[in-house]
């Protein structure tokens, strides 16, 4: 009986290394189940699923697992996905869903070949003892090299979120992307900008900035003294509290799309200079300022016209402007824009009267109040 069962297990390896029936249906199960797979090509992932069988023959023919440090197979293996941009975790599950397919085809050629239970059994925790040695071996060669293809992973994304804002990704580059940093493809990203800052009160606006979003709902990078990006649902309460700067956002784009938002995260953060200190400003929030930094010759014929003749007017060249700030804050309210600034409303009136003198403009005019609100915000 034994010399039956010899000759079945034979047969069996024999047939399990030459078996075509593992190969395709492994490579749809490893992209099914891992999302970072599905951008590896076919002939990638066959070499991988040929490399796995051979190893499980071996071990099956052998009876025994080889140690980790025969299995170079696997350093390879991990080196190869590490450098495509794969997570080790990825990684890892990778190979045991392979070895998976393979177990799942090896008990059904037993059952073909009439293997009785006790040596399925058998195969069944050689094939999990490869897969743990295959680990140990992988787990292995990530510390050895992990500074490394850790640098060289984060220069490869951020070549690629780079790449996004700026236009120069084919579709298939975004979807790939996409993939490997497990971005949404639901359309609800926007690009950012952020004034500048130092190194570390970039650092402290980008914690800020991430707090809150989750892995695929944040891509930041220094850029310039800058922080540029993309968010994910950006206006919820992640954002809210923004302190330590500015963070201009575009309007809500497809990732193929960002580089529309982030040409106007870059108007947003324009007009916001000078402004606004800290928080977040989008269009919305902005208004008619937008339209104001995009006609530079009109503002400077306005401020001409309402700046200029004030400097005659000696102590109250500063006082003046001061005065309309709050007289427009205030909704033309002399009496409450008094009190914000403490002085006494006849005061107030007097600093009101001298711009009209001498710039020979009504403050009863709609045209002076909006041309004030261009120059003066």
């Amino acid at each position: 009986m034994e010399g039956q069962d010899s000759e079945r297990i034979d047969s069996l390896i024999r047939a399990l290394e030459i078996d075509e029936d593992v190969v395709r249906p492994t490579i749809e199960r490893v992209r099914q189940e891992i999302d970072s797979y599905r951008a590896a090509t076919d002939a990638d992932l066959e070499g991988s699923v040929r490399r796995n069988l051979r190893l499980s023959v071996v071990t099956l023919r052998q009876r025994e697992v080889p140690s980790p440090s025969d299995i170079w197979e696997a350093e390879t293996a991990t080196l190869q996905r590490l450098r495509a941009g794969l997570p080790i975790e990825d990684i890892l599950a990778g190979f045991r869903v392979s070895i998976s397919s393979i177990l799942d085809r090896t008990v059904a050629l037993a059952e073909e070949f009439g293997l009785p239970e006790r040596e399925i059994v058998e195969m069944t925790a050689l094939l999990w003892k490869l897969s743990d040695a295959f680990s140990a071996r992988a787990a292995s060669a990530y510390r050895h090299h992990g500074l490394e293809i850790a640098l060289a992973e984060r220069r490869r994304r951020d070549a690629w979120l780079l790449d996004l804002l700026s236009g120069s990704l084919s579709a298939a580059q975004v979807d790939q992307g996409a993939i490997m940093y497990r971005l949404s493809r639901d359309g609800d990203y926007r690009a950012f900008r952020t004034s500048a800052h130092s190194a570390e009160e970039l650092e402290s606006l980008r914690i800020q900035i991430v707090r809150g979003h989750g892995e695929g709902e944040a891509m930041v990078l220094p850029s310039e003294g800058r922080l540029i990006g993309i968010l994910k649902d950006p206006l919820q309460d992640p954002l809210r509290d923004v302190a330590d700067g500015v963070v201009a956002l575009g309007p809500v784009r497809t990732l193929e799309a960002v580089p529309e938002s982030f040409s106007i995260a870059g108007d947003v953060q324009g007009a916001a200079e000078g402004h606004v200190e800290n928080g977040v400003v989008t269009v919305e929030s902005l208004g008619w300022r937008m339209a104001v930094s995009r006609m530079p010759a009109t503002l400077d014929a306005l401020r001409e016209r309402y700046l200029a003749p004030l400097e005659s007017s000696g102590a109250l060249r500063d006082l003046i402007p001061e005065a309309l700030r709050a007289y427009l804050a205030n909704g033309r309210n002399i009496p409450r824009a008094a009190e914000t600034l403490y002085l006494h409303v006849n005061t107030l009136r007097y600093r009101l009267a001298r711009f009209e003198e001498l710039t020979g403009r009504s403050l009863e005019s709609t045209d002076t109040i909006v041309e004030l609100a261009l120059v003066l915000y």
